[in-house]
């Protein structure tokens, strides 16, 4: 078992989740209760308290799903919000919640939560009489690093939050983010110099979910592009992450579906799924849940494909997602690239016995709500893949969640040069070419942010849909305000083709869908681009302003 694994599987049980300022790390160990486990713990007790940070990353959707809940407290359902917001899928956001909203609020206690465990780790592990220095500085790198990304997050969606530098009180006012930024800066600068380099490019595997140098370099580069930094991004990127050779692409990204690419050279950041026989039958962060894959109620789907009964969350993509793909991933003599059968699948692609096998029927078996024919295949979990089950809902899979791969690091970089920035050893057009030849495409003819055949914005919708960076992208380009402008005026109900033979290949012209008017607004320019910080704070916090127009 991996011995991060290990750790967690000591600490994450105890690990209890309130208010950001009120959360405790209760996590008794041999002898060790409370929070003398940070200045009385040893090197093992130590690392577990940074392992249930790295799990509550992640959060436990099992759990809410169980209760009823539509969202839950993870990185998962996190990309899922973010991608209705981004209109990456069919149920386009309606851009008609309030302050009050739960989704707001989930966003904001999801990363100060992350910010307050690792905040306890700073101020007080430093102060350890037993543990290591070696592991007591390695933990206190990582939850630095980790507690800027949060914030870094937190910034980019809020704007001007207040700054978690120290253990909240629940007093603090805004932060500018030119201060925050800052911070953010010298605290991932400072943290990747504490951190260990993975040992080459299958070198993650020694190392397990737990941040390395690079990886946190990558972070540093990504807070540069954001803040339009556009030297310091590309310096960052090419020096310390791409010039370290310690990285590449998959060969086919369809492979990445799957648990066998898992720590794999593209891998930067990912959390760990243990498959140890011994926790089949138990969350506790050990496994993923598949829990935005097709309903099997609702279509028959491959036989490769988890057979098990899933609640469908963002399974249905937007047209307007679908459309682009069947134009922009085509490859030279015709076909649909391994991109795009890695990424989406018309309702055409799954009866086409050609490229997927079935045991039995295929096609739709009822009407689908929140579809217009298209299917996320990307995070359709893979029948290899589940462990455990027997109860229809109790299915886990032992894929790893990444949260970045190299080829969002390779586009960063083409981003950076595109706008400005001085290119290290390869060219921005030659990191943009990598990650095109990798999906089944022919080379871009020149680096370019707004081509719509090979630019740098369509390659990032392309390569990295459903990993929450859509939204962030539109709204940090100034996009948002016309991508976005119909978001969730629309409710779709796809019911398969309109002459009602659904097993028998047609076109996306044929799609029966159901068109219902609703209630959404559509982003707003000079609202939209900052979400609210929670209303309950904002009450409980005379301190605190709110963003305009909410």
């Amino acid at each position: 078992m991996n011995k991060i694994y290990k750790y967690m599987m000591v600490a994450v049980a105890a690990l209890a989740m309130t208010a950001c300022s009120e959360d405790k790390l209760d996590i008794p160990q041999r002898g060790v209760t409370g929070t003398e486990v940070y200045t009385s713990g040893n090197d093992d007790e130590v690392n577990s308290l940074m392992a249930a940070v790295y799990s509550k990353i992640h959060g436990d959707s099992f759990n809410w799903h169980a209760m009823g809940g539509r969202i839950s407290d993870g990185a998962k359902s996190l990309r899922y919000e973010l991608a209705r917001m981004g209109g990456e899928l069919a149920n386009y956001y309606k851009y008609d919640e309030t302050s009050e909203s739960s989704t707001y609020s989930m966003v904001w206690a999801y990363y100060y939560k992350q910010a307050y465990w690792c905040n306890m780790i700073i101020e007080n592990v430093p102060n350890n009489t037993v543990a290591s220095e070696t592991v007591k500085n390695r933990v206190v790198a990582e939850a630095r690093a980790v507690r800027a990304i949060a914030m870094m997050n937190l910034v980019q969606l809020f704007g001007n939050p207040p700054l978690a530098d120290h253990v909240l009180t629940g007093n603090e006012s805004n932060t500018p983010a030119a201060e925050s930024w800052s911070f953010i800066e010298n605290e991932l600068q400072a943290a990747a110099e504490q951190l260990p380099s993975k040992k080459g490019a299958d070198g993650q595997a020694a190392i397990g979910g737990r941040l390395t140098k690079e990886a946190v370099y990558a972070y540093l580069g990504k807070a540069y592009l954001w803040q339009k930094k556009y030297n310091e991004a590309a310096q960052t990127l090419y020096n310390h992450v791409i010039a370290t050779n310690k990285y590449a692409l998959e060969a086919d990204y369809n492979s990445l579906r799957s648990s066998s690419t898992d720590f794999s050279a593209e891998n930067v950041w990912e959390f760990d799924f243990n498959d140890d026989p011994a926790n089949s039958n138990a969350q506790e962060g050990n496994f993923d849940v598949p829990c935005f894959g097709i309903s099997t109620a609702q279509i028959h789907v491959p036989g490769d494909w988890s057979q098990s009964q899933a609640w469908g969350n963002g399974a249905g993509t937007s047209a307007a997602f679908g459309q682009f793909m069947a134009k922009h991933d085509v490859t030279a003599n015709g076909n649909k690239s391994n991109r795009y059968r890695g990424t989406i699948a018309a309702y055409e692609d799954l009866l086409d016995e050609t490229v997927y096998s079935y045991s039995g029927e295929k096609g739709i078996i009822s009407q689908i709500d929140n579809c217009q024919g298209y299917f996320n295949v990307k995070y359709q979990p893979m029948r290899a893949d589940i462990v455990g089950g027997g109860f229809i809902y109790y299915q886990f899979s032992k894929k790893n969640l990444v949260y970045m791969r190299y080829s969002e690091v390779l586009l960063n970089y083409a981003e950076a040069v595109a706008m400005g920035g001085n290119q290290g050893g390869i060219s921005g057009l030659e990191a943009l070419n990598q990650v095109r030849r990798r999906a089944g495409l022919a080379d871009a003819p020149a680096l370019d942010m707004d081509n719509a055949d090979y630019g740098v914005k369509a390659e990032r919708e392309a390569e990295l849909f459903y990993e929450g960076c859509r939204f962030i992208d539109l709204v940090r380009w100034g996009d948002a305000p016309t991508v976005l402008a119909n978001s969730g005026k629309t409710e779709y109900k796809f019911r398969g083709y309109k002459n009602g033979d659904n097993t028998t290949i047609q076109s996306p012209a044929e799609y029966d869908i159901l068109e219902t008017p609703s209630v959404g607004v559509g982003f707003k320019s000079g609202k939209n681009e900052l979400f609210p910080i929670p209303g309950s704070d904002i009450n409980n916090n005379p301190s605190l302003q709110q963003n305009p127009r909410w």
